[in-house]
């Protein structure tokens, strides 16, 4: 969804209720320095009034005055931390052009099915205009850019420890039993018994009896009830099941005052997933476990080299 594209964006994960943003009429004042770039308190006020637009039925009235200041704080430390990284980008000459943000932008609106005048109007609702989500567009590539040159191309994820990870979490990778069945469900028990000899006779395939004489699921396709987990079949079915090849035919049974034939089609066996299978998902988390340490790393490690002040 848009709303979800655009925190992503943005960047600012919320752990406390927002604040009630102050009138418009106080006195602009500066509020941080960092590295000699500053922060008004008006920017302060914009910012947080883009995430008042992102969320609903929230009833600013009945925060709490902490609440309120530890949620601008909070995000008065993220707007820092996108000056750094700003500085950091011009500090290695890294740039994103117009047309980059340009294209991000309509990507975003062409994957919301949005024209123009309706992106616009949907910022306008979250408390945006199209420039100040150009700014974070920007500062999010920038970004980006400087995970990728200073942080993402230093993290590596080794087969060793994508091994010890899956052998510490295998209840993580199990592999449920399933069956692929075809059922026939008559009305009657003997039903089910008489048509059973005429499949074994050659006089219908299991599929054409279904489809002539079925009453239960599926009867059209021949009974074909695709993947179905074996610890959601009811106990009379695994009965008649349990001894079964695919291929094979149940003997019948009764359920429901009436009866059932299976056929089994394929047969999925429980067990471990092999490494093999699972290997790259376990990267892939490792590797974003990784960096979102190593950017907490780095992050910090541009806050102690900063000249910062903090005057709210």
């Amino acid at each position: 969804m848009l709303r979800k594209v655009i925190i992503s964006i943005i960047a600012v994960c919320f752990i406390f209720p927002l604040y009630q943003a102050e009138s418009r009429t106080t006195v602009n004042r500066i509020v941080a320095h960092v590295n000699g770039e500053s922060i008004t308190l008006f920017e302060l006020q914009n910012r947080v009034e883009m995430f008042l637009g992102l969320f609903d039925d929230i009833d600013l009235d009945d925060l709490l005055p902490d609440q309120q200041m530890e949620t601008k704080k909070h995000v008065l430390e993220q707007m820092i931390n996108d000056i750094l990284m700003r500085q950091e980008a011009g500090r290695y000459r890294i740039e994103v052009s117009s047309r980059e943000i340009s294209d991000h932008i309509q990507q975003v609106r062409e994957g919301n099915n949005m024209n123009e005048q309706q992106f616009e109007e949907h910022l306008r609702r979250q408390g945006m205009d199209i420039q100040d989500f150009r700014q974070q567009v920007r500062d999010s590539l920038l970004r980006q850019r400087v995970l990728g040159l200073m942080v993402r191309r230093k993290t590596v994820v080794t087969q060793d420890e994508i091994k010890a990870f899956y052998e510490k979490n295998q209840s993580q990778y199990q592999r449920e039993k399933k069956v692929r069945l075809q059922a026939i469900v008559l009305l009657e028990y003997d039903e089910a018994v008489r048509l059973l000899d005429q499949i074994k006779n050659g006089e219908y395939s299991f599929e054409e009896a279904a489809k002539k004489y079925s009453q239960g699921p599926a009867a059209q396709d021949g009974g074909d009830m695709g993947l179905v987990r074996w610890n959601r079949l009811a106990p009379e079915w695994h009965e008649a099941l349990k001894n079964l090849e695919a291929g094979e035919i149940s003997e019948p049974f009764a359920m429901r005052g009436g009866g059932v034939l299976l056929q089994v089609r394929e047969i999925l066996s429980s067990g471990n997933i092999p490494l093999e299978e699972v290997q790259e998902e376990i990267r892939n988390k490792l590797f974003e476990d990784k960096l979102d340490q190593r950017y907490e790393e780095y992050i910090q490690g541009l806050r102690d080299r900063a000249v910062i002040s903090i005057r709210y």
